[in-house]
């Protein structure tokens, strides 16, 4: 399975020391140079448990000069713009996305994304975690805006009450 991320998902479930539920979820991690860049400045909590594991693998994106082309029509991030190219390149399996605006353009471009709240879902399916709630609970506790509606939907989704 080829998974290919954007930042989001890496710095949220880190911030949380969740990051190794990608690997439990999805095995190996692809990430552009760009996300890289992203995930690994300033003073994030995402920065020592991203470098410190082997299963997320930086990939360069081959024809680079496509991420400022879809940057320019859509005025999404440098990240989320080299995350969908890569995974257009490796024809992912999943692309790991959470921002609206991103996931709308991933989408039209046909590429199949999941965000954070739904690996959540995935891993409580197959039994990784107990409680998609706690996580989400932390999340919100960490800083992360999680609307009230979405948190109702992944609560009811995972059969756990609110």
């Amino acid at each position: 399975m080829i998974v290919v991320s954007d930042t989001t998902p890496l710095s949220e479930l880190a911030k949380v020391n969740q990051l190794n539920l990608l690997f439990r979820v999805y095995g190996t991690i692809l990430i552009p140079q760009e996300v890289y860049d992203e995930v690994t400045t300033g003073n994030h909590p995402a920065i020592s448990q991203v470098k410190a594991v082997d299963w997320i693998r930086i990939q360069s994106v081959s024809q680079s000069h496509r991420i400022a082309e879809l940057q320019n029509t859509t005025r999404l991030g440098k990240g989320e713009c080299a995350a969908m190219i890569l995974a257009e390149e490796y024809k992912a399996d999943q692309l790991l996305i959470d921002d609206l605006d991103a996931r709308r353009v991933a989408l039209s471009r046909n590429l199949p994304v999941v965000g954070t709240i739904g690996t959540l879902l995935v891993a409580k399916q197959r039994g990784l975690i107990d409680s998609v709630k706690d996580i989400l609970v932390a999340l919100i506790k960490s800083g992360t805006r999680i609307s009230p509606r979405l948190y109702q939907n992944a609560i009811a989704a995972a059969n756990e009450s609110a």
